[in-house]
């Protein structure tokens, strides 16, 4: 199950990425320097945080827009993981489930670095703290088992309700590495438009891949 959900999971967070390269951008003439532009995905991503995104210049209503979407995307995705795996749960636990992952995500330290740059291209190297997202659901079920006898649980629906309490819970208490991992990234400059307004970044090379690194080297994959 816990596979099952962290692969859905980073199906969503691409999708991000696509809507944001076709979002409305507000008209600016300096060119934002690349390790912004990481520092924004970074926190778009996994701090589900658009400030850094409307200052380099995407439209921030677009922006808020494109993060609602996508989580909203990813709590329909944690319930449809749960079902698949033969444990239904409401739309509720799977938004207190999501918003204890991001509470989680949000906490940890990270920095950017610019390895190389010319007039045109740019890499990029992105450090993180990070958590052990599999072993915080496998903490999880094992305590679910370990306490259905000893708290006399019987009935299948409590036995979802404790399996997801422990769930926010190993999240909650789960420790945050000392250590960071990273990820180096290819961007080049491009010129976003919408309408008639247009800004030049250094926007990801390869686009559709950050958001599965990214949260590659926070979940310690």
């Amino acid at each position: 199950m816990k596979r099952r959900i962290y692969r859905q999971i980073l199906s969503g967070v691409l999708g991000i990425l696509l809507l944001l390269s076709l979002a409305g951008c507000g008209q600016t003439n300096a060119i934002a320097k690349p390790d912004k532009t990481m520092e924004a995905f970074y926190d778009l991503i996994i701090r589900q945080d658009t400030s850094a995104m409307t200052d380099l210049g995407i439209d921030s209503k677009e922006s808020k827009e494109t993060l609602k979407t996508y989580q909203s995307s990813m709590v329909s995705t944690i319930q449809k993981s749960f079902k698949d795996a033969g444990v239904a749960i409401t739309k509720s636990q799977a938004k207190d489930i999501f918003k204890a992952i991001s509470k989680k995500l949000a906490s940890l330290e990270y920095k950017v670095s610019v390895v190389k740059k010319n007039d045109k291209e740019s890499t990029v190297k992105v450090s993180s703290q990070y958590i052990n997202y599999l072993d915080i659901f496998k903490q999880a079920k094992q305590t679910t088992l370990d306490e259905l006898k000893p708290l006399h649980i019987e009935k299948l629906s409590d036995a979802k309700k404790q399996l997801v309490s422990n769930v926010i819970d190993s999240f909650n208490s789960a420790p945050v590495s000392n250590d960071m991992h990273d990820k180096t990234f290819t961007l080049n400059l491009q010129k976003i438009k919408s309408g008639k307004n247009t800004i030049r970044i250094f926007f990801p090379e390869k686009y559709e891949e950050v958001g599965n690194k990214l949260t590659e080297i926070v979940t310690n994959q």
